[in-house]
């Protein structure tokens, strides 16, 4: 049996998390109790609450809008068992007053033939963790009266997106290799000295959209050099038969001991982050016009096999070869990955295996059952760390998941879905409440919040961070039934990138900055140009009107 102290567990969320208006800021009474990184061989038990004191009945809810009331008998409040799994419990109690503490004093885990009796309050997390989602740090809640006009402000939209998009697309034609000479021929020679295999196939997306926009023959020849030369950081052999390396590797952190490795060297081990996005951009090089023979849809199916072999328990992906950790990310990448091989692929005639859908779906189910209250993914399944406040800290992490959750969403149909919905919701809370006003010339901006003082690669700090977050915003807004503030976020923060992280003075150089930070110095993760400009495609496609075209 545990028993845990709610104060350290309940922290009060912001109003619009219970389906109260954005505008103006309201009080509640509604108190969010989450528990996280409970031991994995607690598979089910029965849940009481001891109260703060006696008292008839308390509303209870599981998702913080629609509330029950639980029998009290005395203090305790025995309710149903509940399914742990995922090794978080989280639920919501309402307090008389706005101004009342939460009126649970402990929560009960405990068998259901034994009674809760007064033992001493335990658990593995009571030494590292205290509840502290940071509200009381995040600048639109601090100064809401400032951000929500700005926030609505305008004077930036799709015109303005467009010309973002025409610079990068600028930038992947001045890059390209275009020498059949040279072993790097239809690649894009990215900024920091690397000719990546992603890189390439954002670009041969980019391509594809420019040759269908002017039918200029130029475009379609770079598009399928840009693709060929993606292929060729496929390996073909063994257990890494399939998957795509990244030419970035070494030792990350503040020393940056990072190699930039050739097309002439071996391929580095299989990355499985870059082989589903390498999967997702392919098939969308096609649904943009590029077109496959059997032998391109060889290379899409190599990969959706060697993502299925990657699975390491239901619904878990390798983020890696080798890796063996729970990663939230390569989950739903995974997904992502296998659901758009698989409708691409069916698209073209073949007949791909339901073995992927399968297995699209654990990884989507174990991707939304790690979501907590405030609507962030910890970076690890039900682990304590990279989670559980608004901040800088999962920045990357929850763009990158979020962003392809809803491809992931889309591909297996699954967008309507109630949880779905619920969680996309959540997850766009969780990205207003980590946002910041700059200040700084020529106007006031929104921007996300990063690390501004520490050392290290402050994956914050990227430029790319604020692309990933306007693509899923633009995206739920086009999905739920909120595209507002979510649109006006969206555009809010590419208005920021306009005005304050573009400079398209130097040729030799992307039109956006990479970083915030101006001086971090490794960007090469995830800063590339060449996928932000797909990136800004996908936003135009979300717009109401067909704005990509």
């Amino acid at each position: 049996m545990i028993r845990i102290d709610a104060d350290k567990v309940a922290a009060r969320l912001p109003w619009f998390y219970h389906g109260l208006p954005f505008d103006p800021p309201h009080k509640h009474g509604i108190w969010s109790v989450e528990i996280n990184g409970l031991a994995p061989d607690i598979d089910r038990r029965t849940l009481t609450l001891g109260l703060r004191e006696p008292r008839e009945r308390i509303e209870i809810s599981r998702d913080g809008l629609h509330f029950y009331e639980a029998v009290a008998h005395g203090t305790l409040v025995p309710l149903a068992p509940v399914a742990l799994s995922c090794r978080r419990l989280t639920f919501y109690v309402r307090a008389d007053s706005p101004d009342q503490p939460c009126p649970v004093a402990d929560i009960y885990l405990h068998p259901a033939n034994v009674k809760p009796v007064d033992i001493p309050r335990v658990g593995e997390w009571e030494d590292c963790y205290v509840r502290d989602i940071g509200d009381q740090h995040s600048e639109p809640l601090r100064s809401w009266d400032e951000f929500w006009p700005l926030l609505h402000i305008g004077g930036f939209y799709e015109d303005d997106l467009r010309e973002m998009y025409r610079g990068l697309a600028a930038w992947c034609e001045r890059r390209q290799v275009l020498d059949e000479s040279d072993p790097h021929f239809g690649a894009v020679y990215s900024e920091e000295d690397k000719y990546d295999f992603r890189d390439a196939a954002a670009a041969a997306v980019v391509f594809a959209r420019e040759y269908r926009r002017t039918r200029d023959a130029q475009y379609l020849h770079r598009a399928q050099i840009a693709r060929e030369y993606t292929y060729r950081g496929q390996h073909t052999e063994g257990e890494r038969r399939g998957g795509w390396a990244h030419m970035v590797s070494g030792r990350w952190g503040g020393d940056h001991q990072v190699d930039f490795t050739r097309i002439t060297q071996p391929l580095p081990p299989v990355d499985g982050v870059d082989t589903a996005i390498i999967i997702n951009l392919l098939c969308t090089a096609i649904e943009t016009g590029l077109v496959a023979d059997e032998q391109d849809l060889r290379h899409i199916e190599q990969g959706a096999d060697w993502v299925l072999r990657s699975e390491l328990a239901p619904g878990v992906f390798a983020h890696h070869e080798g890796a063996r950790h729970d990663c939230q990310n390569s989950n739903v990448l995974a997904s992502m990955a296998l659901a758009r091989a698989h409708n691409c692929l069916a698209a073209q005639g073949m007949e791909p295996p339901e073995t992927w859908l399968e297995a699209a779906w654990r990884g989507f189910r174990h991707w939304l059952e790690g979501q907590e209250a405030i609507g962030v993914w910890p970076y690890q399944f039900a682990t304590i760390g990279r989670g559980q406040r608004f901040g800088e800290q999962n920045v990357p992490d929850h763009g990158m998941g979020l962003y392809h959750f809803l491809v992931a969403a889309e591909a297996l149909d699954a967008l309507d879905r109630s949880t779905v919905q619920c969680a996309l919701r959540r997850a766009a809370r969780w990205y207003l409440c980590t946002c910041r006003i700059d200040r700084d010339d020529p106007m006031p901006t929104i921007d996300l919040e990063y690390d501004r003082e520490g050392q290290g690669l402050l994956f914050s700090s990227f430029t790319w961070c604020r692309f990933m977050a306007a693509a899923s915003l633009m995206r739920i807004a086009a999905v739920t039934d909120e595209e507002d503030p979510w649109r006006p976020l969206a555009l809010s923060l590419m208005k920021h990138v306009r005005l304050k992280l573009w400079d398209d003075s130097d040729p030799e150089h992307a039109p956006v900055v990479a970083s915030s930070r101006q001086d971090i110095r490794l960007h090469s993760w995830i800063a590339a140009a060449e996928w932000e400009a797909v990136l800004l495609l996908d936003m135009l496609g979300h717009l109401p009107s067909d704005a990509a075209e």
